[in-house]
């Protein structure tokens, strides 16, 4: 779970998540369906990934992993008026609140891209 919380650390960083809080807690059960699960609360900046323990078995699969459940938290603020939706007022916001995902994806893309660059220069 040590080298699972780095990885989270280093792409955290990538995505322009470092004002998130979160915490990883491991399952204790295996989930066929899933191998992490994450909620995560844009309004106070948290998330919570539940790590099952299939998930640990082959540390190859750990980027994968973690970008994926990063980006659920990118997309945090887009699923959280999606639910919404029905609230008056809602479709402004829904539209706001995608453009600001699909914003936040192209930084995450150009910070890894810049990183890549820097490290075929040295």
């Amino acid at each position: 779970m040590d080298k699972f919380y780095i990885r989270l650390q280093h792409f955290q960083k990538l995505f322009g998540l470092d004002n998130w809080t979160i915490k990883l807690e491991q399952a204790s059960l295996e989930d066929k369906n899933h191998s992490v699960m994450t909620f995560a609360d844009p309004r106070y900046y948290t998330a919570t990934m539940t790590i099952y323990p299939q998930a640990l078995v082959n540390e190859a699969d750990y980027d994968r992993l973690v970008v994926h459940e990063l980006l659920h938290v990118v997309f945090a603020l887009y699923d959280f008026f999606a639910d919404n939706m029905s609230k008056e007022g809602s479709d402004e916001l829904f539209f706001i609140a995608r453009e600001k995902s699909i914003s936040e994806a192209t930084a995450i893309i150009m910070r890894i891209l810049d990183e890549k660059d820097k490290t075929n220069k040295e």
